[in-house]
């Protein structure tokens, strides 16, 4: 689409610098038949072949211009487009510490930002700052051959001097997009942190000490973002008075040439004066777009540094049939903020394992590790045979489903969040039946869709409960070799999960969960205290010292 687009823009730059020399060649030869004492039909047929060419050649750069939008649109969008694609994706390839880090609403701004501003510096290079130099080189060639070689060659200083002002002035600039960017993060965040506690404002009466925190953030920001417009309208002045001082000399330089030493012609002083128009639009686009580069160059910067962040680093080790999954051996890990000292433990293909303790004592840490998202400090873990103590390995995803204590259900249609990632075909019958079993047709006829409809806003006024049993199905329809659950009935009550466990339990080879409930007991071929395993860690330090 790029050569599509160049194409359009050279034929189109071509024309605007050969039409004002048909102008020119159009009022010479009026001239020459009106001064002439007999009018041959040669001159008439040249004078309407020019009013033609010029009328023709006008038509055609209009259309070739509307073409080179249309397109310049398609490749700008397309750009832009992949870029943001690439920057979600490196998110997701992010260490879990690194991704902590990032507050949601700071990297949404700052990823279509900086894809803008890769969009916006592309667009300046390729649309603005090349067709004008090819625009000037072609004006100079045909000022050399019309009026002389010193006059092109001044036009061409001049014009050189005036391109080189617009890039010194920017990037001798001192930034004034900074503060506003980070700004108006800080009030996305405040946004996105605030809505998100909104009912625990309510209930606590702090709606007017918010929004009132607001108001000062965003008078901050205003008063930022105009110091800086200032600026930057400052700098723009700069560099229209140059502009303007080009058009101001050649046009009067034009004028005594035409008047006083009659060394052009009127076409020549029309042709001047149209090339002297015509570009102090283009350079007043170029000087604008190259301050607002500096914005651009900061997005993009800001953009660039997420891909500098620490990325998972996953192997593509084959995984070994193995009558046990997970294996710890001698193994030092920290458990919220105990170190657990020596761990040995093996989690066996077919069997249900139940982790208890109490909270804040590092179970959900425990989940991480099996998942990837933590490494052991020391010794090894094994997933059948397979060495992940310094580098999970990416196959494990296949073969592994996680249920979070906090379910998630994504915008998109019903089926695309209960099929999800799955490997497998299933029929409507079949999630229906799977809705039906885990008690969720009840939200197809309340909401009154089906598998297929757009779920839009539907599914934020879904219970806990709801969205915990659509998680549920969602990993259960990967068909997992081994389901670990994070607290999977906490948003359930008993009788509903004493009635889903067994369920669960037939359908999934090995289940490692986490739960406070003393029925989930029950299911159990094998029961982790991890609050026993803090003590005997402890023990074990203790000796050691």
């Amino acid at each position: 689409m790029i050569a599509i687009v160049s194409s359009f823009l050279l034929v189109s730059t071509v024309i605007g610098v050969l039409l004002p020399y048909l102008l020119k060649l159009l009022i010479d030869e009026s001239q020459s038949s009106s001064t002439s004492q007999s009018v041959s039909l040669f001159s008439f047929s040249n004078l309407y072949f020019l009013a033609f060419a010029y009328a023709m050649g006008w038509l055609i750069s209009q259309a070739i211009d509307q073409f080179k939008n249309m397109f310049s649109a398609l490749f700008f969008r397309n750009f832009e487009s992949a870029l943001v694609y690439k920057g979600l994706e490196n998110y997701f390839n992010l260490k879990y510490e690194e991704q902590k880090k990032i507050e949601a609403g700071v990297f949404n701004a700052d990823l279509w930002r900086g894809a803008s501003g890769f969009s916006q510096i592309t667009y300046t290079i390729l649309f603005v700052i090349i067709p004008i130099v090819i625009q000037i080189i072609g004006m100079v060639w045909v000022l050399a051959h019309n009026i002389g070689v010193i006059y092109s060659l001044y036009f061409l200083i001049f014009s050189i001097i005036t391109l080189a002002l617009s890039l010194l002035i920017t990037f001798k600039t001192h930034d004034i997009f900074t503060a506003m960017y980070e700004s108006r993060n800080s009030l996305n965040q405040f946004i996105i942190e605030k809505i998100s506690g909104a009912y625990d404002i309510k209930v606590n009466a702090s709606l007017n000490y918010e929004l009132k925190e607001f108001d000062n953030r965003i008078h901050t920001f205003k008063r930022k973002a105009g110091h800086n417009y200032k600026k930057a309208v400052v700098f723009m002045l700069y560099q229209l008075i140059f502009i303007g001082f080009f058009l101001l000399f050649f046009m009067l330089l034009s004028v005594y040439l035409f008047q006083q030493k009659q060394q052009i012609t009127a076409g020549d002083f029309v042709l001047i004066s149209t090339y002297i128009v015509s570009l102090t639009l283009p350079l007043m686009m170029m000087s604008q777009s190259i301050i607002r580069l500096r914005g651009d160059f900061i997005a993009a910067q800001k953009y660039y540094d997420y891909f500098n962040l620490q990325k998972d680093e996953l192997s593509q080790k084959q995984l070994n049939q193995s009558t046990s999954l997970y294996e710890f051996r001698h193994s030092n890990f920290m458990l919220g903020q105990y170190l657990v000292h020596d761990f040995n433990f093996k989690i066996e293909h077919g069997k249900c394992y139940v982790a208890i303790g109490r909270t804040g004592i590092g179970k959900t840490s425990f989940i991480h590790y099996l998942i990837g998202l933590q490494q052991i400090q020391k010794g090894q873990l094994k997933y059948k045979d397979v060495d992940i103590s310094e580098q999970f390995s990416a196959q494990i995803f296949k073969e592994i489903a996680f249920v979070s204590q906090n379910p998630i259900v994504y915008s998109g249609t019903l089926r695309q969040n209960l099929v999800h990632n799955s490997q497998y075909n299933y029929s409507d019958q079949d999630l229906y039946e799977w809705l039906d079993r885990f008690h969720l047709t009840k939200i197809l006829h309340k909401n009154n869709i089906q598998l297929d409809d757009d779920l839009q806003d539907i599914y934020k006024s879904f219970s806990g409960g709801e969205k915990q049993r659509i998680s549920i199905i969602r990993a259960m329809l990967k068909r997992p070799e081994l389901l670990i659950m994070d607290e999977p009935t906490a948003a359930l009550d008993e009788r509903t999960s004493l009635e889903l466990m067994p369920f669960i339990r037939k359908r999934v080879p090995t289940i490692f969960m986490i739960s406070h409930a003393n029925y989930a007991l029950e299911f159990a071929d094998e029961i982790i205290d991890f609050n026993q395993l803090i003590v005997a860690s402890t023990e074990v330090e203790l000796d050691h010292k």
